[in-house]
């Protein structure tokens, strides 16, 4: 089993042997360092309705998006 993990800056993904919600790790592809989230946390976030979401959603790092729809109640995180 493997999981993909995307960049929070430029979206680039990488595989791993593991499940969990983010890896912290430095992009091969931009360079920054930060978290890289699950893939279906991702998918969950290109699911939330457009109404829901700040005017600047596009341009938010993918981990400050996640912040933001957990906060607002937007998405639910359960146990694994």
């Amino acid at each position: 089993m493997t999981e993909t993990y995307v960049c929070s800056h430029c979206q680039s993904s990488v595989t791993r042997p593991f499940d969990i919600r983010a890896i912290i790790r430095t992009c091969d592809e931009c360079g920054e360092n930060g978290r890289f989230l699950n893939g279906s946390l991702v998918e969950s976030l290109a699911s939330l309705p457009a109404d829901d979401l700040p005017d600047d959603w596009e341009s938010m790092p993918l981990d400050e998006r996640f912040k933001l729809a957990l906060e607002r109640g937007l998405i639910q995180m359960t146990r694994k």
